[in-house]
């Protein structure tokens, strides 16, 4: 099989220890270097070593200064020339993180009852938003501008019952390394809106992520908070569980195309729901990140799309993990509370 296939393996086990920053090398070196991927030409799965030592959490844990190494290497923004006499150096990571919110209402669609309210003939996705600040936010400057240069999209999918302020630690350390991050809340299953989550719902969101790239873009492009902020070339998905399967389709069934879409990450994600082919050839380099332990999605759901997918594809197996607690801050977190400690092998 042509192109990159890469395979990932990180052990897990309980303890009250403390990460290092490295502890997310494996992941989320490669949310960064798959949305600017080169292809390489290998032809069976190859195994990546890294240091053995404490480890917890791929969100809580901090990835700042990988990334922000990733970056380096990859930004479009060197040195720029103006003109003879002049240069303009654009800032590099790790950068300073704010958070913006915006809601985003489409009326094309609508949005399922829930929590005693009516069902809604539009369909609303309050936002928040991680982005490369031109300075650390405070009190009184809670939103700074964004720091100078334009900057990859990524758009965050969070898990069903879950919310977007789940994943608060693991979006902000992608933004340290220079990417925008939006993730919305979903009108049917996002634990932000009262009531029951809708199951049923989750089939509409690869609209919806279409829907937020389009009014990310627009923001962008137009006088606001984010203007000239996003490369409208460079366009990423990493998303959990569920929100996993809405993304997935969005970038790799037929049913949901965005062409928008570079690159996407799978966490604990899965391929059902859909209608149409999963994987057809063109769709962009795929990761997938799974725990063996997963209580809720089986591993092999992630072996058999990384199987299916079109390379450049990559595999990071989470020996031991469940199915939250590998994203989500188990110290803010009310679904995940343990603390975790990992080493990396290989094979």
């Amino acid at each position: 099989m042509a192109g990159a296939c890469a395979a990932f393996r990180v052990r897990m086990a309980g303890t009250a220890r403390r990460a290092p920053r490295d502890a997310a090398r494996g992941a989320l070196v490669l949310v960064a270097a798959v949305l600017a991927a080169a292809c390489s030409s290998t032809s069976e799965p190859a195994a990546r070593h890294a240091s053995t030592g404490d480890r917890r959490a791929i969100a809580a844990a901090g990835v700042g200064s990988i990334l922000a190494g990733e970056r380096a290497r990859s930004r479009r923004a060197a040195p720029t020339t103006t003109s003879s006499s002049t240069t303009t150096t654009l800032p590099s990571a790790p950068f300073a993180v704010a958070e913006t919110h915006m809601t985003f209402t489409g009326t094309t669609r609508g949005s399922p009852a829930r929590g005693g309210s009516p069902a809604q003939p539009s369909r609303t996705l309050p936002t928040t938003i991680h982005y490369p600040a031109s300075t650390a936010p405070t009190a009184e400057a809670p939103a700074p501008p964004p720091a100078a240069g334009s900057y990859p999209l990524i758009v965050f999918a969070h898990g069903y019952a879950a919310a977007a302020a789940d994943y608060v630690p693991l979006l902000r350390d992608l933004a340290v390394g220079g990417f925008v991050v939006a993730a919305p809340d979903f009108p049917g299953t996002s634990t932000a809106s009262p009531g029951a989550a809708n199951r049923a719902d989750t089939l509409q969101q690869p609209a919806d992520m279409s829907f937020v790239i389009t009014s990310m873009l627009q923001a962008s492009a137009a006088p606001s908070l984010l203007h000239g902020a996003i490369d409208p070339n460079a366009v990423g998905d990493a998303v959990q569980s569920d929100g996993a399967v809405t993304a997935l389709a969005t970038a790799y069934n037929t049913c949901c195309l965005d062409a928008r879409i570079k690159a996407g990450v799978s966490l604990t994600g899965g391929a059902f729901g859909f209608d149409g082919q999963w994987f057809p050839p063109g769709t962009p380099p795929v990761m997938f990140v799974h725990a063996t332990a997963d209580e809720i999605n089986p591993y092999s759901a992630s072996t058999s799309m990384f199987q299916q997918a079109q390379s450049p594809k990559y595999l990071l197996t989470i020996d031991g993990g469940s199915h939250v607690e590998v994203y989500v801050d188990p110290r803010g977190s009310p679904t995940s509370r343990r603390p975790w400690s990992r080493s990396t092998t290989s094979t």
